[in-house]
């Protein structure tokens, strides 16, 4: 059963709406104020709110931006009920967030006539939500055995090789192919642990505290943390000479364990699909409101359609997979930045220039 939580100062109208609504079938929860209103809103988490405009210390407009600031009831479908007409009331509304604007004297049509068309909506909403979780799972089911099976078969070759043939090798062939081994277990390891963090992040779309906890995180001195993470991924690829760095520090807030994952999925990125000699280039500065970090590089580049099915996890380049540019770790970096509250941009015109822009909100001092 849909709760719904009706705030209304006058009590005649509380009361036969309330009854209205229950003769619906719907659980009503009621507020006789703004203040009430919002911690009932927080308290409850209903399903909709309806709420009248003009009411003592906390007018309407007051409690749809005090719930739209708080992320556990900032998508809940909200509808305005008021005594006034006015156009330039209905806009105020509407842009601080408002889904519907009733008049008074409504009608019980009317009413459940809104209400009906916002449940509708959410509907709409939640399967395709659902449909683009159950591409994740199809994408990821089908993707992840190809990712492992490479490194799989070079562990059991070397290692086959090693068994049948130890006692014919140089002394100096068997830690080359124990080094091998090993890097292959590690990108397997790898492997495993982007698709694990891949999945934890698509289950925390309805985890309000956790996601309310990680935007609280502060990451200080990145102008240092940002550049070593750019010089290790530099020298993975022997390629120190090719990074350019401008970095300026600022407060940002994330923690400095997902500001790295970022860093590294994303800088890892320009260096596996670039050319060596080409350059890359990470830059970082901030006005007053948001950090952006700048990474371009000039290698293959990234297709429109390709970045269009980002968010569903489609890899980007299904040749490339002995390579293992699965493109889950640009995924991964997408879906840390949304939930900081950050945005993700790309520009990338294949095999001339990709830019990669980060946008992450600056931390009150």
């Amino acid at each position: 059963m849909k709760k719904i939580l009706l705030i209304e100062d006058n009590p005649n109208v509380l009361l036969n709406t309330t009854r209205m609504l229950q003769a619906e079938g719907y659980i009503v929860i009621s507020a006789n104020n703004g203040r009430t209103g919002i911690d009932k809103a927080q308290q409850h988490i209903p399903s909709l709110i309806v709420c009248d405009i003009m009411m003592p210390e906390i007018d309407g407009y007051g409690v749809i931006a005090a719930l739209r600031n708080n992320s556990a009831t900032t998508t809940i479908p909200f509808i305005f009920l008021s005594a006034k007409s006015d156009k330039t009331d209905f806009r105020h509304g509407m842009e601080l967030g408002s889904d519907d604007y009733l008049t008074k004297p409504f009608t019980r049509d009317e009413l459940l006539g809104a209400i009906n068309a916002q449940f509708k909506k959410q509907e709409v909403i939640n399967s395709y939500y659902k449909q683009e979780l159950s591409n994740l799972r199809s994408n990821i089911s089908k993707s992840l055995p190809h990712q492992l099976l490479f490194p799989a078969i070079e562990v059991m070759g070397l290692s086959d090789i090693l068994i049948k043939n130890y006692h014919a090798m140089q002394a100096h062939e068997v830690p080359d192919i124990g080094k091998r081994i090993r890097k292959a277990g590690k990108d397997m390891h790898e492997m495993v642990k982007k698709f694990l963090l891949y999945a934890e992040l698509e289950s925390t779309d309805n985890n309000t505290e956790w996601i309310s906890q990680i935007r609280n995180s502060k990451s200080t001195f990145i102008d240092l943390e940002i550049p070593s993470s750019a010089k290790k991924i530099a020298n993975n690829y022997n390629r120190i000479s090719d990074l350019c760095l401008d970095v300026k520090d600022a407060v940002v807030q994330i923690s400095d364990s997902y500001l790295n994952i970022i860093i590294t999925e994303l800088i890892d990125n320009a260096f596996k699909f670039s050319a060596e000699g080409t350059a890359i280039d990470v830059l970082g500065n901030s006005d007053r409101q948001e950090y952006c970090l700048t990474i371009s590089d000039r290698g293959q580049g990234i297709e429109a359609e390709q970045l269009a099915n980002l968010g569903a996890y489609i890899k980007f380049e299904k040749k490339l997979y002995i390579q293992q540019g699965t493109g889950l770790g640009l995924a991964i970096a997408k879906r840390l930045i949304d939930l900081h509250g950050g945005r993700l941009e790309i520009e990338s015109v294949p095999y001339e220039q990709t830019v990669v822009r980060v946008f992450l909100p600056l931390a009150n001092s």
